[in-house]
């Protein structure tokens, strides 16, 4: 919208004063400490102006030009990114306590709870309690091995779904399907319900909920000026923070739904048990329903669960259907990997039955291109921005106390210090020469960096990549895979667009060709 006269003139006096007043701070601080090098900056707005649609590229580029650490100003915020193996494992690993915080920006206090949540809460006493939460009751092994069930139907759902669009000879939606499958696996552990496919929740909510993932991701990555200029928060002349507030209540509404159906639902069951019937499967939000809170409260806050839903929700679907997509363009787009895939596959697993999440560990090469796409695709472009507690050194330079920390992920797979060949799309690189098991996490090298490290590690990692494993198995076991009519494989668009998490820039189309006997499908 059009700024009117007097908010432009307040705007500039604002941003002399600010100026005076940085000049006059200037003189009267001690000298400063020897910072990273890094480019020339603008006042006041630091710089902001260097970033365009493509942040991570542009900070990359600086990473070339600059060395391994960069610093950069951000409006008021001191900010750092590196691209560099061995700079990102001091900050993870080395000086894990001193950069295990985040920042607060205007996303997360309005999108997660006040930052009441794990993924984005500064670290601290209740990020501790919310984690070991997560970890003790949520993400353990046992609880996890308990929906190996319902991962196996969505799997064979995913093959029908495929199958039935094959038999038109129609291009398949590839995102479409895949976010399907994320969501439903996520949901039916997470809500106890489907949400996508027959005997699903209905297509109003599932799209609604989609809905609102999607715009989650969108506002949550966005770089917002308003956390880096306070007095842009005066005008926001594109109304981010109202976008903000409304999909927060949105979000709230949703999540205050699910809570209440699941308390109508533990009453009906306790009904059942009194007349000796048998209940159903605890979900993740029955158990988060059934623990004690703190102080001695019979049980967690709403807020809370709230918070936990939300995480769980964001880490599964749109970074596993991500992933999945991007890996999928890749292999149509070279055939050759995709024969490769089809041998493996053929030979461990064989025609006459499906994959199971048993057989995941021997699909060696397989692993190889999921760690390949992590490499050239990750989930995202920057891990969530980590923010140091004090001031510290790295490499000889002063970090300052509260400064924000963009660990550039995508940068990192492209730096050809570590890597060759960069923009090839090559899974042989990542074969171990004794043909030992291919992890898909950073390693002891920190080549690449899919799930963070450290205290801010994921910890759904490992049913992220059995999600991304499975789906890739079955639909490179099941079918064969070509471009649309009129395409080449080499005519598969691979731009990204930029956001929390790093998508296509437009959804993937391929052909699917049964390749199992008949019976194998139904």
């Amino acid at each position: 919208m059009d700024l009117d006269t007097s908010h432009i003139t307040l705007i500039f006096a604002a941003i002399i004063a600010c100026i005076i007043y940085q000049r006059l701070k200037c003189r009267s601080s001690p000298k400063p400490q020897k910072l990273p090098p890094g480019p020339p900056r603008w006042p006041i707005l630091g710089n902001l102006l260097q970033l365009g649609p493509l942040p991570h590229r542009d900070l990359a580029s600086l990473c070339d030009k600059y060395g391994p650490l960069v610093y950069l100003k951000l409006g008021s915020v001191d900010a750092i990114t590196t691209n560099d193996p061995n700079i990102i494992r001091e900050i993870l690993l080395k000086q894990d306590e001193v950069f295990a915080s985040r920042p607060r920006t205007l996303a997360a206090v309005h999108l997660a709870y006040g930052c009441g949540d794990v993924a984005l809460a500064p670290f601290g006493p209740q990020w501790k309690r919310m984690r070991r939460i997560c970890m003790e009751h949520l993400l353990t092994t046992k609880r996890l091995d308990s929906f190996a069930r319902h991962r196996a139907e969505e799997a064979q759902h995913l093959v029908r779904d495929v199958w039935a669009m094959a038999q038109t000879g129609k291009a398949v939606n590839l995102r479409d399907v895949l976010g399907g499958f994320s969501m439903n696996n996520v949901t039916r552990m997470l809500l106890g319900k489907q949400y996508f496919g027959a005997g699903s929740a209905g297509p109003q909510e599932a799209m609604e909920f989609m809905h609102i993932t999607h715009e989650l991701f969108w506002l949550l990555g966005l770089i917002y000026l308003g956390d880096y200029l306070p007095i842009w928060r005066w005008v926001d002349p594109y109304g981010c923070e109202k976008k903000m507030r409304e999909v927060e209540k949105r979000v709230d509404d949703f999540h205050t739904n699910i809570i209440e159906e699941h308390r109508r639902r533990a009453r009906e069951e306790k009904g059942k048990k009194t007349t000796g019937e048998e209940g159903g499967e605890m979900d993740f939000v029955d158990v988060l329903l059934s623990l004690p809170g703190e102080d001695g409260k019979e049980h967690m806050d709403d807020v809370e669960i709230k918070a936990l839903i939300q995480d769980m929700i964001a880490a599964a679907t749109d970074t596993s259907a991500v992933t999945n997509e991007w890996a999928m363009a890749e292999v149509i787009k070279h055939p050759r990997v995709l024969r490769k895939i089809q041998e493996e596959l053929d030979s461990v697993v064989g025609p006459n039955r499906m994959v199971h999440e048993s057989d995941l560990a021997h699909l060696n090469y397989l692993r190889c291109v999921v760690r390949e796409t992590f490499r050239m695709h990750p989930a995202g472009p920057f891990l969530i921005p980590h923010e140091s507690l004090r001031a510290t050194w790295i490499d000889g330079y002063y970090i300052p106390a509260k400064t924000r920390v963009f660990i550039n992920t995508h940068g990192l797979g492209r730096n050809t210090k570590i890597w060759d060949n960069v923009e090839e799309f090559r899974p042989g690189r990542h074969w171990l020469a004794d043909g030992s098991r291919v992890e898909i996490s950073h390693g002891a090298d920190f080549k690449i960096l899919p799930f963070s490290a450290g205290k801010r590690k994921c910890p759904g990692a490992p049913l992220g990549v059995t999600l991304v494993l499975m789906a890739l198995a079955r639909l490179f076991h099941c079918f064969d895979w070509a471009p649309p009519d009129g395409l080449r494989p080499q005519d598969i668009d691979t731009k990204e667009v930029y956001g929390m998490t790093m998508p296509k820039g437009q959804p993937l189309m391929a052909i699917a060709k049964p390749r199992l006997p008949n019976h194998m499908y139904h």
